[in-house]
């Protein structure tokens, strides 16, 4: 991923998809649909195609005005087709980029019991951040079997790592710093 400041307005959840794009663009297809033991059996592109299908579930949302996160459509071909994988995640990128209205009011489709669905008021904003951190969670679960499989593959620093978790990294990074002169 490029260096670059990013908000949640500006593209914090674009940067954090093209975190995934340029990490992808360097595993071979056999890597990305793997089954890996360290990941309980699932692939790196199973990884992905939750993420991905989140995102889908977000842009539609936005379409209709009620985003349903459990309304993924599972589609095998994300989690087995690396090109088709990257292909969506470039499409997801173009339309998250266009969204001009980050306040847009939203409802939220949740269903915790058979047959009984609610709807919660949500922003797009609140949901980009949900997305954010929903989608470093399973990055770290990416890294950790591209670490313990691919050990060729050079992972990013902080792929996989809360922006918490970097700032709080660096102050103590800076804080260390200034006590060892």
């Amino acid at each position: 991923m490029k260096n670059k400041t990013v908000s949640v307005k500006t593209g914090a959840s674009t940067a954090v998809l093209e975190q995934l794009f340029d990490l992808l663009s360097h595993l071979k297809p056999t890597q990305f649909s793997t089954s890996l033991t360290v990941l309980n059996g699932s692939s790196i592109g199973q990884h992905v195609r939750h993420v991905i299908e989140f995102y889908q579930c977000l842009v539609n949302g936005i379409e209709h005005g009620v985003i349903d996160y459990d309304a993924r459509q599972r589609n095998l071909e994300l989690e087995k087709s690396l090109a088709f994988s990257l292909d969506t995640l470039k499409s997801i990128i173009d339309t998250i980029d266009s969204l001009d209205n980050p306040s847009q009011p939203l409802l939220l489709a949740v269903a915790y019991e058979p047959d009984n669905q609610d709807f919660i008021d949500t922003t797009l904003i609140r949901e980009m951040v949900y997305m954010i951190e929903h989608s470093i969670h399973h990055y770290a679960l990416i890294r950790i079997g591209i670490q313990e499989n691919f050990s060729s593959i050079e992972i990013p620093k902080h792929f996989g790592v809360a922006y918490s978790t970097i700032q709080h990294q660096e102050k103590n990074e800076v804080s260390c710093s200034f006590e060892n002169h």
